[in-house]
């Protein structure tokens, strides 16, 4: 290039920089976090969480209160398993953005990964306070209790979610299990039981409570593989798996009278 044309694009920059106003600390700030959330946005789609949360993080430091990219933080970070950092990155966004149920959800759910059961229901039972309909902290809680054991708690958040979404077949698939968890139930106290007197006098309730909860469970297994056949190999595993103990249990407590 010749120095007169150096000269000339020299002299067009500094006039635009007259001309142009330079970009206030606030405008810099924020276009760089854009840029390092774009990263990490990019990073994320070909699952180097560890690399697109460091992203995320420094463009946090540009604009910390960006509940957005807090959010996606808590989720690089759940994903590659630091459930405790992922909870803290979450409840700063829930407290940012209070309105959002979606962060004490993802809250929740990291505290239910590192063993604070009792954090994560406090978590999922505000989502709902906040908005009682919410699909994802009424599922989310009715796994909860499913792992806890309180069957007839997950079947309530079940039943609203399945009334608001008929057509779920993962809801279905839930409530099914809670069901057979039931059965399962039964048919260990009927397992339990010694001697001819106590199978009179309590076998039959019990054959009866795990017969009806078999039936429900079956109902909605079989809506499950209708609503989504892609589920019939895993729902059919678990329907023929329990229905064998239940019957080597009957023939068991015949076999006792």
């Amino acid at each position: 290039m010749k120095l007169y044309h150096l000269l000339y694009l020299c002299l067009i920059l500094g006039i635009i920089l007259i001309i142009l106003p330079l970009p206030s600390q606030a405008g810099i700030d924020s276009a760089a976090a854009s840029t390092l959330s774009l990263i990490g946005d990019g990073l994320s789609s070909i699952n180097q969480d560890g690399a697109a949360a460091s992203s995320y993080s420094y463009a946090l430091a540009f604009n910390e209160n960006d509940t957005t990219i807090l959010g996606k933080m808590g989720e690089c970070l759940y994903r590659q398993g630091d459930y405790l950092e992922a909870g803290e990155v979450y409840s700063l966004a829930a407290k940012l953005d209070p309105a959002n149920p979606l962060y004490l959800v993802g809250e929740g759910r990291a505290l239910l990964q590192a063993g604070d059961q009792g954090g994560a229901e406090d978590c999922f039972n505000e989502a709902l306070t906040r908005n009682p309909a919410d699909p994802d902290a009424l599922k989310t809680r009715a796994v909860a209790l499913l792992s806890q054991g309180r069957y007839q708690e997950a079947i309530v958040d079940l039943d609203s979610l399945i009334a608001a979404n008929p057509e779920n077949a993962e809801f279905r698939m839930y409530r099914g299990d809670a069901y057979m968890f039931i059965t399962m139930n039964h048919d260990a106290e009927m397992r339990s039981m010694k001697g001819a007197d106590q199978i009179m006098s309590s076998g039959g309730e019990q054959a009866r409570l795990a017969s009806t909860a078999y039936q429900k469970a079956s109902e909605d297994y079989m809506k499950a593989m209708e609503l989504n056949p892609l589920m019939t190999s895993a729902v059919a595993t678990r329907m023929m798996t329990h229905a064998e103990s239940l019957v080597e249990t009957f023939g068991t407590i015949l076999e006792s009278l």
